[in-house]
């Protein structure tokens, strides 16, 4: 499995068998005092039969060039049966500091990045 194609989100849904993505794609989050953070990660993905491995690995880089936080997700086997196919994931995250930051979600010979500009908000809202 390759990834071809990633984005975030506010939700996503399976719906008669197609992708269902409300609330808009973000490149923006306002995290609240707790600097918790959780939105969808959605990844578009091509069957490979030279790569059989259905993993997903996304790494959060920080502003600040800190140790990255590294997260793992299995595609579901029925995400890959046909071209394109997708799968998301609900990601509960802390980022600990302002600015913007890189995800960079890998599968197979595909490595797509993420900017995501987070701010502090009180209410915790994202954009």
């Amino acid at each position: 499995m390759t990834v071809t194609w990633a984005f975030l989100a506010e939700s996503a849904a399976t719906v008669d068998n197609k992708l269902n993505v409300s609330g808009g794609v973000l490149c923006r989050y306002a995290v609240g005092p707790q600097r918790e953070a959780r939105f969808v990660l959605v990844v578009m993905t091509e069957a490979d039969t030279e790569n059989p491995e259905r993993q997903v690995d996304v790494e959060f880089r920080p502003p600040t060039f800190d140790e990255p936080v590294r997260k793992k997700f299995e595609v579901p086997e029925a995400a890959l049966g046909k071209f394109p196919g997708f799968a998301f994931f609900t990601i509960d995250v802390k980022l600990p500091v302002d600015g913007r930051w890189l995800i960079l979600v890998s599968g197979g010979a595909g490595t797509i990045s993420i900017p995501l500009v987070v701010g502090q908000d009180s209410e915790g809202t994202s954009e």
